[in-house]
């Protein structure tokens, strides 16, 4: 049989046609789990899955009436549906399905008693932050080993949960496996040998037969366990089925002996298994640290931690949303009775953290407006230099870019610490408004900082703002770095403008932190480096934050943590959809740029996949140049790469100039060239003296060419969705009609759809939904943002508890001030608890 026939054959055995309802919700798991390996992209079943789920539904009949799915087809839904909908069948799979394997009644017995966990009585009296070192219960050896998984003390020994269970319910008959998947499998003890294969001291070979076959395990570099396995015992297997030799086998797999009677009985010479509470559970480790040692300690901990918690959730929100107690929840953690129970117990904790994060945020938001450490600017003094400012700019400002600057000078003008996120379309001007505020600063005497997440963009601003403000070098000081202007409005008094950033050349370097340190400079822009020890910026009156999401919330509260407190403005070109907005920028006010400014035209963009629309293309660029237009070429790579297949710049360069371009003026841009060598670049694109700008995504923002019509991105099926919005919003910015090409002509499906979204939708804030939709909530926000990196039970997936979270969080301080917070003495105790513990992620 060929592969593709192997295949078919392999998947047809999950077929739920005329099975029992046992053996259709084991295939139903089974095909899940394949899904899921596959990322949701309906490759599991041949075919696809909806002729799968249609006989499922004969069995389960609720199975389509599960949302997302309701009303339409698998097929039609997006990967993060799918998982939602996969994932909602799963947990009702957990709690309402019948054992996996079927099982004949065994002989009459005496009823198992069920499960109860026996509890050592303490001899030494702990608490939860009793360091690792000082529990006693836990052997002396494997404190290290614990403390390599970041646990500290007794409370982190509760809390150290398990990665996964293994559902002794879920036996596969080893006649039945599938080969490659993963699974678990017992039998008795056949026979137990070591062997002298592997690296020393060689390997154990167990040989288990469960009636139905019989299946190898061979644990290298582990020959010690043939003595540990007797013939006869029972023991279980877990891990991914494999072959040698026509027999079934694992390598180094999970395992666990049963004891004789335990959970266990012979029917017809077949190893059957019951569910007495068998889910156990298998922890993170780490060299050295094995899974019994970890599970000893984890349950003496229990044992002494448990009568330890103290309850801070009122009995009427858990009664609201159906929460289970704390100590239930954290003992089911660990060792569940089923996997419903394990289900409920995730819930309520993954909760609690959401809570918190959503407290924490409020009640910082509540401090700010309660706190009268701001430094106040005088919008008087402010408005004119503002106002000559924005006349000596090309364009007029927005309805929606005015009214945000007012809000800004009238936030700071209160003695209030101001703290908003201002997001907005590409091209919405966010840039002047921030830039505004800051000269508005540095008109009260105080120092402004814009601090961008890379050098290029740190680079890009203060070009951009250099050419605003119509700046000059500043004699006797570095040129590249160093930049003085007259303050627009202020008579001829003159600011400094600074870059710093970590490229610089030392002595440069230590010169500038010198003049920011001193008061001399006024307008600082830089990287992170502005968060290091050694730079001090004593008269600190606003942090400006540019491309806020792809910072952490604790190098945001980084520049702030100052008396008095700066005011701070995050920025961020990526719209937030609202439920995340709320939860990420909970303790900001969030103020959207909508309009963009007049005469924006709108930009047709084409996908350019063969050799016809290249072609095209390129004739595209040479008939808007011959119209007097300009062109950027946008390449992911500075020079080719032979670990990633896509364009370069400097290849690009060279094969334009001397092929589909060469009657053009052709210039080349990337982040390796020296700022003096951008700032020429550019200056010859402004002054039209370059074509076509070859360039690397150095341009993605704070390049203003309005002449510029034609957007180009080489290899677009590299670049994510939000940056392909950003580097189109490139052109556009004059009266002329506008393009953006995207050349790529290899793509996956999440490449497609990215591209398709990007040809479909030239609105930002529609295009941040479709990247929620198409990559899920996780990895649309990333771990970054500093909180969703400390959660140990919730994701960001979860987005229902976020909402409840955020509802409750709210509702409790709805008044806006602490006080129904602290009249609940222990949630506010268990905040006060966590913020404590990782002060600088709700900084």
């Amino acid at each position: 049989m060929n592969a593709g026939g192997r295949e078919a054959a392999r998947r047809s055995r999950y077929a739920p046609q005329n099975q029992g309802p046992d053996r259709a919700i084991t295939a139903l798991k089974n095909i899940l789990e394949l899904e899921r390996s596959r990322d949701f992209t309906d490759r599991a079943v041949m075919g696809g899955l909806d002729k799968f789920i249609e006989q499922s539904a004969k069995i389960l009949p609720w199975i389509r009436d599960i949302e997302p799915l309701r009303g339409t087809n698998y097929a039609t839904l997006e990967p993060g549906q799918r998982h939602r909908w996969a994932s909602s069948v799963m947990a009702k799979l957990r709690a309402e399905s019948p054992a996996q394997v079927p099982r004949q009644a065994p002989p009459a017995t005496k009823p198992a008693a069920k499960k109860t966990v026996k509890r050592s009585s303490p001899r030494t009296k702990y608490t939860l932050d009793t360091p690792l070192e000082e529990l006693k219960f836990i052997h002396k050896a494997t404190r290290p080993k614990l403390a390599r998984l970041e646990v500290q003390n007794l409370r982190d020994m509760i809390r150290l949960f398990p990665n996964r269970h293994v559902d002794y319910s879920q036996v596969t008959k080893i006649g039945e496996v599938l080969f490659g998947e993963q699974m678990t499998v017992a039998g008795r003890v056949v026979r137990s040998e070591s062997a002298k294969i592997g690296p020393p001291p060689g390997a154990a070979k167990i040989l288990i037969n469960d009636g139905t076959g019989v299946l190898e395990a061979t644990f290298f570099r582990q020959a010690y366990l043939a003595n540990r396995f007797k013939r006869g015992d029972i023991v279980a297997f877990s891990g991914e089925i494999g072959a040698f030799n026509n027999l079934a086998q694992m390598q180094n797999p999970e395992y666990d002996q049963l004891p004789p009677g335990a959970g266990s009985s012979t029917v017809n010479g077949e190893i059957q298994l019951t569910h007495a509470g068998n889910l156990l559970p298998v922890y993170p480790s780490t060299d050295g640290l094995v899974q019994r040692s970890i599970r000893t300690a984890t349950r003496k901990s229990l044992d002494n931690g448990l009568p330890l918690l103290a309850e801070f959730l009122d009995g009427e929100l858990k009664q609201r949303h159906s929460f289970t107690d704390l100590t239930t929840a954290v003992e089911s953690m660990h060792y569940p009775d089923s996997s419903d129970q394990q289900f409920q117990a995730r819930r309520r904790l993954a909760f609690d953290e959401l809570f918190m994060y959503q407290l924490a945020a409020l009640k910082k938001k509540s401090e700010w407006k309660h706190r009268r450490n701001g430094i106040v600017i005088d919008s008087e003094k402010a408005k004119p230099v503002i106002s000559s400012f924005l006349d000596s700019l090309e364009f007029d400002l927005t309805s929606d870019q005015q009214n945000s600057l007012d809000g800004f000078i009238e936030d700071m003008s209160t003695g209030v610490p101001m703290g908003r996120l201002l997001q907005g379309e590409v091209g919405s001007g966010k840039t002047v408004i921030a830039l505004s505020a800051l000269l508005a600063v540095n008109t009260a005497g105080h120092q402004g900082a814009l601090m961008a997440p890379t050098e290029v963009l740190a680079e890009q601003h203060f070009l951009s703002i250099a050419n605003q403000l119509k700046s000059e070098p500043l004699p006797g000081e570095p040129k590249d770095a160093v930049r003085h202007a007259t303050l627009p409005g202020s008579g001829n008094r003159r600011i400094t403008m600074v870059l710093l950033i970590g490229s610089l050349q030392g002595s440069i370097k230590k010169r500038i932190q010198q003049m920011i340190a001193d008061g001399e400079a006024d307008l600082i822009i830089g990287t992170h480096a502005l968060l290091q020890e050694q730079v001090a910026i004593p008269k600190l009156g606003l942090a400006v934050v540019d491309e806020q999401h792809r910072f952490g919330v604790e190098q945001r509260g980084a520049l702030t943590q100052r008396d008095p407190r700066p005011h701070l403005i995050a920025m961020s070109a990526t719209p937030i959809p609202r439920t995340l907005s709320l939860t990420v920028y909970g303790d900001l006010d969030i103020t959207t740029l909508k309009i963009l400014p007049e005469g924006r035209k709108p930009i047709t963009t084409t996908l350019a996949n063969n050799n016809v629309t290249e072609n095209a293309g390129y004739e595209l660029v040479r008939q808007q140049v011959a119209e007097g237009r300009q062109a950027f070429v946008v390449c992911p790579l500075i020079e080719p790469s032979e670990a990633v297949e896509a364009a370069s710049a400097l290849e690009e360069f060279e094969r334009l100039s001397n092929g589909e371009f060469k009657d053009l003026r052709v210039g080349l841009l990337h982040g390796r060239m020296k700022l003096t060598e951008k700032q020429d670049v550019m200056e010859q694109v402004r002054k039209r003296e370059i074509d076509v700008l070859v360039a690397t995504p150095v341009i993605e923002v704070g390049v203003d060419i309005p002449n510029a019509t034609v957007m180009m991105i080489m290899s677009a099926n590299r670049f994510g969705l939000a940056q392909l919005h950003q580097l189109r919003g490139r052109v556009g910015r004059g009266e002329h009609a506008s393009h953006c090409v995207l050349m790529s002509n290899k793509q996956g499906q999440i490449a497609s759809e990215r591209i398709d979204a990007v040809i479909n939708h030239n609105d930002g804030f529609k295009l941040a939904e479709e990247d929620l939709r198409i990559r899920g909530p996780g990895d649309y926000m990333g771990t970054r943002q500093s909180g969703w990196d400390e959660l140990k039970v919730a994701t960001i997936d979860d987005v229902d508890l976020l909402q409840i979270a955020r509802r409750e969080a709210s509702d409790l301080m709805e008044d806006g001030t602490l006080d129904a917070l602290n009249a609940n003495r222990p949630l506010a105790k268990e905040l006060e608890r966590v913020t404590s513990a990782h002060i600088t992620e709700f900084s």
